[in-house]
C-alpha cells in the first residue's frame, strides 16, 4: 500500500515538473523561473501569485461589475483574494514537487 501511494506521489510529481519546465508556462515571467536543482522560495512563489493574482482580480472584479454592479465593494478584493488563492494552490502543488525535484538533485551533486 505505502509503495503504491509512493508511486501515486512520483507520478504526479513527474507530471507537475514536467509542466514547470515548459517556457510557455513561465511566460511573461520567465525570469523568476529557478534553475531545477534550486529550491523555489515562498517569496518566489508569493511574488508569482501576485503578479497572476492582480490581473486575474482585476478582471474578476470587471466581471462582477458588468454582472451584478459595482455595489460597496472595494477594488482591492478580489486581487487580494486571488493572489492568496494562487499562492496557496501553488505552494501546495508546484513549489513542493518542485523542491522534492531540487532536494533530489542537490543530493545527486554532492
Amino acid at each position: 500500500m505505502l509503495s503504491r501511494a509512493k508511486a501515486w506521489v512520483h507520478g504526479i510529481e513527474e507530471m507537475i515538473n514536467a509542466v514547470s519546465d515548459m517556457d510557455r508556462e513561465w511566460w511573461p515571467f520567465g525570469f523568476l523561473r529557478p534553475p531545477r536543482s534550486t529550491r523555489m522560495s515562498s517569496l518566489r512563489v508569493a511574488c508569482l501569485a501576485v503578479l497572476y493574482g492582480v490581473f486575474v482580480g482585476m478582471l474578476a472584479n470587471v466581471m462582477v461589475a458588468i454582472s451584478i454592479g459595482v455595489g460597496n465593494r472595494s477594488a482591492f478584493t478580489m486581487p487580494l483574494s486571488t493572489s492568496l488563492g494562487f499562492f496557496i494552490v501553488y505552494r501546495l502543488t508546484f513549489a513542493y514537487f518542485w523542491n522534492r525535484r531540487a532536494e533530489r538533485l542537490a543530493a545527486e551533486r554532492s
